[in-house]
């Protein structure tokens, strides 16, 4: 009675295993679909207003008191860095570096005649024959003469300086504006107006806004763990005016390191190239900013 009582039992263990199996399965399939969609979800693209910003800006200046002899631009063209722009009158910067050569000239011959008298009073006085005061006050003249020399190369090499800044050059490559200084105005290098700005636009700088909630809830989500690794992990796109997109993408390189205690944002920014100057300063653009998900891990526990 008892073996068969037993033997009833036996299949419907057996029976049992497989279902058990089957619902195990189930429930880790249904958690690895479950942590799949929150990544997914994690993926947000924000949107936000942007404006375009100058990569570089240089202001064209003087750095000598002279006469505008010749502007060498019209404005708004591009220009090289190097590249002559403006041009003063020389006339007083080549009288300045002729007379500064006539003095390092004289220098010159000072320190040769000291040098042969310092040598002979020298050799007299190995010989015995001139006093130590002698051969003292020759060395003393030598050094004057050499130090007068080193004093007239210097002014040589000012002079020369000052000639070279006559010509007034682009400080660097960009787009230059129109010149604010005319032909025969006199220029001051310590008051003179600015004459030219200049902007490098390639590559250009767009600033957007950011709602530092957002920006938090975004680096839970993707799993970064700074401010930086996120940045590192988003592509940015642009929306020009009219509804254009614009043909490249970028990744933002720097954030603010303060929150506007007025709109909760931080400003974040992002270089995009821009080798035909589409992209000028000032112009509003719509930033589309896409954060990539966090990668899940199959043998992750939940």
């Amino acid at each position: 009675m008892m073996q068969d009582r037993n033997d009833a039992r036996r299949p419907t263990r057996i029976a049992s295993r497989p279902l058990a199996a089957r619902r195990v399965a189930l429930a880790c399939a249904a958690i690895l679909a479950a942590g799949v969609a929150a990544a997914a979800a994690s993926a947000e693209t924000l949107r936000f207003q942007g404006r375009v910003e100058a990569a570089e800006r240089a202001v064209l200046s003087s750095r000598l008191n002279g006469v505008v002899a010749a502007i060498l631009f019209q404005g708004g063209e591009k220009v090289e860095r190097g590249q002559p722009l403006i041009r003063l009158d020389a006339t007083d910067a080549e009288l300045a570096l002729a007379a500064a050569e006539a003095e390092l000239a004289g220098a010159l011959a000072l320190r040769e005649g000291a040098e042969r008298r310092a040598a002979r009073q020298e050799e007299l006085s190995e010989r015995g024959v001139a006093s130590d005061a002698q051969v003292g006050s020759a060395r003393t003249e030598r050094a004057a003469a050499r130090a007068g020399v080193a004093l007239a190369q210097a002014g040589r090499d000012r002079a020369a300086l000052d000639l070279e800044r006559v010509v007034i050059r682009a400080p660097i490559s960009g787009y230059v504006s129109r010149p604010m200084v005319a032909v025969g105005a006199f220029l001051e290098a310590e008051a003179a107006p600015p004459l030219a700005e200049i902007v490098s636009l390639d590559p250009a700088v767009v600033a957007y806004a950011a709602p530092y909630a957002d920006r938090l809830a975004v680096l839970e989500a993707s799993g970064a763990e700074t401010v930086e690794a996120l940045l590192a992990g988003l592509r940015v796109t642009l929306r020009l005016p009219g509804g254009r997109l614009y043909p490249a993408e970028a990744t933002p390189h720097a954030a603010s390191a303060e929150v506007d205690p007025a709109t909760g944002a931080v400003t974040v920014w992002a270089r995009f190239p821009n080798p035909d100057a589409i992209l000028r300063p000032g112009m509003a653009v719509e930033v589309v900013s896409q954060a990539a998900a966090a990668p899940v891990d199959p043998g992750r526990a939940p």
